[in-house]
């Protein structure tokens, strides 16, 4: 099964899918949606419990200050309603301007987090290093840019996922998936975004921006967000048989 959430406009929640889509379980969480764009999933602060974070990133027109990351131990109920009350926020800045960001990745190796902006001509790339604050407001730091062919609005980047184990990368504009190995978990993720990548198959989705790996690594998922008169489906990639991916 795995997590997903809404975009703006729409209840804080987040919701528990099986491998039909169906919800077998939702949350709501006492924090503002204003513009929800991504999800992880990994381990924080207590050893041995898988948290969820919860991207409160987006800022189409950069006009948002502060950014906030939600994060909370994974619920463990399923076919249940209920409300999330004990919230981790992490709130940040970014060290130059405002950012419209909607890839959030979680480094299981460091428990570091990274903001990846979306746009077209290059992509910035910001962390937030382990332990992060809950106390105050953070200044992310700037890791480093990174240049991206993109030509249209539909080449920019719109989600990512590191496996479970941390040696593998997914990054997903509206057109493609982009797929990474880390072949040797010593190496920094500033040298592991600069690798080269390999482009995986996807089948163009009305406005897809959602990518996950499955949770026993058998393949990736997609979703899309809803478009009038446009069906959805949660599209599995099976892990191809003979490579890495």
């Amino acid at each position: 099964m795995v997590w997903v959430h809404n975009d703006s406009g729409n209840p804080a929640a987040i919701y528990l899918l099986d491998s039909q889509a169906r919800v077998q379980a939702s949350y709501v969480l006492g924090e503002a949606q204003r513009d929800w764009e991504d999800i992880a999933i990994g381990p924080g602060p207590v050893e041995g419990i898988n948290y969820l974070y919860v991207g409160n990133i987006g800022d189409n027109f950069t006009l948002h200050f502060r950014n906030y990351i939600y994060r909370f131990p994974e619920p463990t109920a399923v076919d249940n309603i209920d409300t999330i009350r004990q919230i981790d926020t992490i709130a940040f800045v970014y060290p130059d301007e405002q950012w419209d960001a909607e890839t959030l990745l979680l480094d299981p190796l460091t428990k570091n987090l990274y903001l990846l902006s979306k746009e077209m001509s290059h992509t910035r790339i910001y962390c937030l290093p382990y332990p992060q604050r809950t106390d105050t407001v953070m200044i992310a730091e700037h890791v480093l840019t990174i240049p991206f062919k993109g030509e249209n609005l539909l080449d920019r980047l719109v989600a990512g996922d590191i496996s479970k184990d941390g040696r593998e990368l997914l990054l997903k504009t509206y057109q493609q998936v982009f797929y990474r190995n880390r072949p040797d978990s010593s190496l920094s993720f500033a040298e592991w975004i600069i690798s080269p990548a390999d482009t995986l198959p996807y089948t163009v989705e009305p406005q897809g921006e959602a990518v996950g790996f499955a949770p026993d690594g058998s393949g990736y998922y997609t979703l899309s967000e809803s478009q009038i008169g446009s069906d959805l489906y949660l599209h599995f990639y099976p892990r191809q048989s003979g490579s890495e991916q």
